[in-house]
């Protein structure tokens, strides 16, 4: 070709600008587009991401073991102080003006009405306590035990696991409690337990944590 011969029109270039061809003129390497950021679906961009975080059953530290016995503790002796006094109350009226007799190892003129405050006794104390440990419990995830110091029982979720839960949670303690091994298993559980948890909070799934 000549070198007079005309040329196409010259355009100058700018730092930075895509020549044909895809290649950057200042490195000389292929153009990509920036990295996307992670969308993913209950993550904030930008955030660092944890590989066990999805895999968390309960975000919250256990309570310790003697601490849940301080709690059971107070709630007993709550639920004591409001039940003495009919439970005594009505086996003094029960056997005040009773006879005893030696022959026959019994005794007669017993007041019925003993029975009755007896009786009332023994209610106050299984509707406090299904009240206490039991619905409140559920649908609050403490008992007033609990409350004062500081310990919920939570589910999976981390929140209360409704009253429903809650009375089952309170009937499986109570059937575990009613013999002296069940009880002594059922008390000792959490010492060995990664999760803290006695044997009504596992058949429940719930799980006592420390707020």
């Amino acid at each position: 070709m000549s070198p007079d011969a005309p040329q196409g029109p010259r355009y100058p270039s700018y730092p930075g600008e895509q020549q044909p061809g895809g290649a950057d003129p200042t490195h000389g390497t292929p153009w990509s587009p920036p990295a996307q950021p992670d969308v993913r679906p209950g993550v904030q961009p930008g955030a660092p991401s944890f590989p066990d975080q999805a895999d968390r059953s309960v975000p919250e530290k256990p309570a310790g073991w003697w601490i849940r016995v301080l709690a059971s503790f107070v709630d007993g002796l709550i639920v004591l102080a409001l039940s003495i006094v009919p439970i005594v109350g009505g086996f003094v009226l029960l056997f005040v003006d009773a006879d005893y007799d030696e022959v026959t190892d019994e005794f007669t003129n017993t007041n019925p009405w003993g029975l009755v405050v007896v009786g009332l006794g023994f209610a106050v104390y299984l509707g406090f306590d299904l009240w206490n440990r039991g619905l409140r419990v559920g649908y609050r995830g403490q008992s007033l035990g609990k409350q004062l110091v500081g310990v919920h029982v939570v589910g999976r979720d981390g929140a209360p696991v409704g009253a429903l839960e809650g009375f089952f949670r309170w009937l499986v303690a109570g059937l575990l409690q009613w013999t002296f091994i069940g009880l002594l298993v059922d008390l000792l559980w959490p010492l060995w337990d990664e999760r803290k948890q006695t044997v009504h909070d596992k058949a429940i799934n719930t799980y006592p944590v420390r707020r």
